[in-house]
């Protein structure tokens, strides 16, 4: 029986600080477009209607803070969620954001993670 990588990430104290530790850096010293590929799967859920790209290994989340963008649905809104990412990540998030242009942003500590949510 496998267990899915956001089980994984909730479960390791050192995964999640890692983890978190990641989207501090790529948020704060964005990396380049160019160089970041995703060379890492990113899942991506259906909850309530609405899709919401999970990013729970290291590669994904730099090429999803890497282009902000690459995320944004064709309804101009953003939905990232970061499984066992600590809530001290959410006020450089938030900066990158409003940095890019985004309005009603919002970091959520839900039971997953942060979800951040955001709109063109």
């Amino acid at each position: 029986m496998g267990t899915s990588p956001e089980r994984m990430v909730k479960g390791n104290l050192l995964i999640r600080f890692y983890l978190t530790a990641v989207v501090i850096g790529c948020a704060l010293f964005p990396p380049r477009p160019e160089r970041s590929r995703n060379n890492e799967k990113c899942a991506s859920v259906l909850s309530s209607n609405k899709q919401i790209n999970v990013l729970a290994k290291a590669g994904a989340i730099r090429f999803f803070l890497a282009d902000l963008n690459r995320a944004v649905d064709r309804k101009g809104e953003l939905k990232l969620l970061f499984p066992g990412c600590f809530p001290l990540a959410a006020p450089t998030l938030l900066y990158r954001l409003k940095r890019n242009g985004f309005s009603i942003c919002r970091v959520l500590m839900t039971d997953e993670g942060l979800l951040l949510t955001a709109t063109r």
